[in-house]
């Protein structure tokens, strides 16, 4: 569930954009077939049931003044489960992956905010004159940028 879920939140929209574009342009056929969802990140059907679960609650956290966020509450997993009848060692298994799928998401939020990170200080080395990655700053002068 966990690859399925990095696969949507990382490479879908990517994989759908391309497959759009080969239906438009034929000679991008070719790029098309590489967007192919990988075997690991198909999800099982007996995993939908937690999969919506997450979908549903994925927005019922706290948000951090800064951009942090919190994982999705016990309490809001609890009432979700108690609303649809998961109980007992169902509503345990229930809890560990709705879990494992929130943690896959935060991680997948902290390597967005990691890229842009670095992202910014490229781009901040560069406007005052510097290399960002091993780059020469005479490739793109400051006065450029």
């Amino acid at each position: 569930m966990r690859a399925a879920l990095r696969y949507e939140l990382e490479q879908k929209g990517t994989d759908d954009w391309l497959t759009e574009l080969a239906e438009e342009d034929p000679d991008a056929a070719e790029f098309a077939a590489q967007a192919e969802r990988p075997e690991e990140a198909t999800l099982p059907i007996w995993a939908e049931t937690y999969w919506r679960a997450w979908h549903a609650l994925r927005f019922d956290r706290q948000y951090g003044a800064m951009g942090g966020q919190s994982p999705i509450s016990f309490l809001s997993i609890d009432t979700y489960a108690r609303r649809y009848d998961i109980r007992g060692v169902e509503f345990e298994t229930f809890l560990a992956f709705v879990s494992a799928m929130d943690e896959e998401y935060l991680e997948h939020v902290q390597r967005e905010a990691d890229r842009e990170k670095k992202a910014e200080e490229n781009r901040r080395a560069l406007r005052e004159g510097g290399q960002a990655n091993g780059g020469s700053s005479a490739v793109v002068p400051a006065s450029h940028v």
